[in-house]
């Protein structure tokens, strides 16, 4: 770290800027949420009482993620019947589906609503701190959402986001523990929802995989647009899965917008996230691309014990899964390390 730097500042705010706080009106009145601010313009806010996932985000001033007209709301307002989920979607750069349901509403034992429930748990034993580390400032939040019910599953996801004061770069890393005594069924989806002004005509998609097809028939006559980025239209939903490359162990997806000169690489393990989904509505007031890493596909939990995708964890075993998105304002840099 460069240690001059300090020689003009009078505190380390100036540089990192960790602020807790509760938000007040409407439907978010109350949400615990942390907002981090590093020293090149990397910002995003955790939303504590909604799984600790990731809302906003902006780098260099620019807005990354998508906001559903939902807003942030708190996860008292939560139905799980059928599509309600959407009611209270926020979407953000990052949400969580899970851990009970991906994908599609279904019945499998019991009612299970869209993508699950983990999204709408609180966070527990949750804390943001500034760290030093080998001489780099870091922050470092965790908590803990229990996803446990009487004559019921018992499972624990515990989190922690790690960013940094003069590094571009934001790490994800969730445990799903079993606290049980009989194994437990478990699915996660990582839904990170880009939207304007980074995401329009001048941005382009890059995920490396061998092969694109489409998640349902419209889909599918229309996958040769999965990479275009058109004005907003009303030409509908549309959902692809890709058959992600597997380099030396880690899978990679990015954007890079040419006008705006900014850029995100996602990288992460395909062992444990063995599926790779990618959401496109480039609708009017729902301008959004969503990039999905996912245990599963987006049929619904039936639909996925059918075709014998259930995963499971052992009685006191957890699974981890790893995300990192790394920040880019040079191209060249960009695709040096999104194609090497």
């Amino acid at each position: 770290m460069n240690k001059e730097k300090y020689k003009y500042i009078g505190n380390l705010s100036q540089l990192l800027r960790v602020e807790n706080f509760r938000m007040e009106g409407g439907r978010s009145d109350n949400v615990r949420a942390t907002a981090v601010t590093n020293e090149n313009g990397l910002s995003y806010t955790v939303i504590a009482d909604r799984c600790m996932d990731i809302a906003y985000l902006s780098y260099k001033g620019v807005n990354i993620s998508f906001i559903n007209p939902n807003g942030i709301v708190g996860p008292q307002y939560y139905d799980r019947v059928g599509t309600n989920w959407l009611k209270n979607f926020t979407a953000g750069f990052l949400t969580t589906c899970g851990l009970d349901n991906v994908g599609n509403p279904c019945m499998d034992q019991e009612e299970l609503g869209l993508h699950g429930s983990i999204s709408n748990t609180p966070a527990q034993d949750y804390s943001a701190v500034i760290v030093e580390d080998k001489g780099e400032n870091q922050v470092c939040i965790r908590g803990t959402m229990n996803d446990s019910t009487l004559f019921g599953r018992r499972l624990k996801l515990n989190r922690t986001i790690t960013s940094f004061q003069d590094k571009d770069r934001i790490i994800l890393e969730d445990e799903i523990v079993n606290t049980g005594f009989e194994p437990e069924e478990y699915m996660q989806l990582y839904h990170c929802n880009i939207g304007y002004p980074f995401l329009s005509q001048q941005c382009s998609l890059y995920i490396k995989s061998d092969s694109v097809t489409g998640a349902n028939p419209f889909s599918e006559a229309n996958k040769d647009k999965w990479n275009t980025m058109e004005p907003p239209s009303k030409i509908g939903e549309m959902c692809f899965i890709h058959d992600i490359k597997d380099e030396n162990g880690l899978c990679r997806a990015g954007m890079f917008n040419d006008k705006l000169h900014i850029g995100f690489i996602l990288s992460y393990k395909k062992e444990s996230l063995d599926n790779f989904l990618q959401w496109r509505y480039l609708h009017e007031g729902a301008y959004v691309v969503g990039l999905e890493p996912a245990t599963n596909l987006i049929g619904g939990k039936a639909e996925e014990r059918k075709a014998g995708r259930i995963k499971t964890v052992d009685p006191g075993s957890s699974v981890k899964h790893k995300l990192q998105f790394d920040f880019y304002n040079c191209k060249e840099d960009f695709e040096s390390n999104l194609f090497n």
